[in-house]
């Protein structure tokens, strides 16, 4: 029987996965300088995402605090976008992906970290991605090439180009959709499935990408909106071959799913948290972000998903083994290409950035046929 990926079934795999684990020392700062009262309302990621920032982050954080904690679904970076605009932000604490920062910031739609409720150690921590002025990242995680495991034996897809190849690897594609823009990471993988060498993937042809998407069009059973329903479309076994993030992959593998992974080519990418302007409940969406700045927070939350801690100092509360699954223990990261999220915000020739270009070359193919 397919396997539905839910919030119960995630919970008690990840009970037997980390169990006696979440053990951690009290965090460094005293728990009375984040108490207060009312609420707060934050991005949920979805799936097993948003289980374990529920877990990690917004239980605890309530225990320790009294604030309540509201979890409201995420949605795209342009729905945010606009509903800040419009002075009615979705969220107290906004989920971005890294892409998507400058064209706040552009506009002065995020309010700066309050970085006094911080340790001064868990700020100087964060050294893959800083913490800056107006966002502090959120996680550390990489598109991965996933495939159904039992399908293919001894030879697994292990590139790019092994999705276009139905010949080797059979069966039906799923992609995201490129209105996703840089978070898909879709054209990217196009342009190093048609050979592109890594160091010259930026920036994008997007003529030579759509001409790569064109050949794989006819066998992508649907090009996939969500994390949540990358790896469901493979739990379904709807999908054979396609991309997802390790973190979405390992929880439905948790939960008994059997989705195959390679680290190579891997598109490394992270996301941060941010407070919008205009949003409700300021003081406690800073105390909540503060929170979750904190190493052993971080480390309950990579023990329930694969994303990597922002802030070093979690890797002390981490085991080895549980280190060495997060994208960029040693080994992994050479491996994989990080993101231009300079290029994705550049505005080009057209007179658009990277980001809107992407929606619009999206739909002008799509409705193309």
């Amino acid at each position: 029987m397919p396997l539905k990926l839910t919030r119960r079934t995630f919970l008690g795999g990840a009970a037997l996965a980390g169990g006696a684990r979440f053990t951690f020392p009290a965090p460094a700062i005293a728990g009375s300088i984040l108490k207060g009262s009312g609420s707060v309302v934050v991005h949920d990621g979805g799936g097993s995402m948003g289980i374990a920032q529920l877990k990690a982050y917004s239980e605890p954080f309530e225990a320790e605090t009294g604030i309540k904690v509201i979890h409201q679904p995420g949605v795209a970076s342009g729905v945010q976008l606009a509903a800040v605009l419009a002075g009615a932000p979705k969220h107290d604490v906004s989920l971005l992906s890294g892409g998507a920062i400058a064209n706040f910031e552009k506009d002065k739609l995020l309010l700066p970290i309050d970085y006094d409720l911080w340790a001064s150690k868990d700020r100087e921590g964060y050294d893959v991605v800083a913490a800056e002025k107006n966002y502090a990242p959120a996680m550390i995680y990489s598109m991965l090439i996933a495939y159904e495991a039992e399908k293919f034996g001894s030879k697994t897809p292990s590139s790019w180009a092994d999705l276009w190849n139905s010949r080797d690897f059979p069966g039906r594609r799923t992609l995201a959709a490129g209105t996703n823009a840089a978070d898909g990471g879709t054209y990217e993988i196009a342009l190093l499935a048609d050979g592109v060498p890594p160091e010259k993937l930026y920036p994008l042809d997007w003529k030579r990408a759509f001409r790569s998407l064109n050949n794989l069009r006819s066998n992508v059973v649907k090009w996939w909106a969500s994390g949540a329903e990358s790896v469901q479309l493979q739990v379904d076994q709807q999908a054979t071959v396609g991309s997802a993030w390790n973190g979405r992959i390992d929880g439905a593998n948790d939960q008994g799913a059997k989705i195959g992974k390679s680290w190579n080519q891997g598109i490394l990418q992270w996301a941060a948290w941010a407070v919008p302007t205009g949003a409700v409940n300021v003081e406690n969406a800073q105390k909540y972000i503060a929170y979750m700045s904190r190493p052993e927070p971080q480390a309950r939350f990579s023990e329930l998903i694969t994303y990597g801690p922002t802030n070093a100092r979690a890797f002390q509360h981490l085991s080895k083994e549980r280190a060495e699954l997060m994208p960029t223990a040693p080994g992994f990261k050479e491996r994989q290409i990080v993101q231009d999220y300079a290029f994705w915000n550049a505005v080009d020739t057209t007179g658009e950035t990277g980001l809107r270009r992407a929606i619009v070359e999206w739909e002008r193919w799509i409705a193309g046929g």
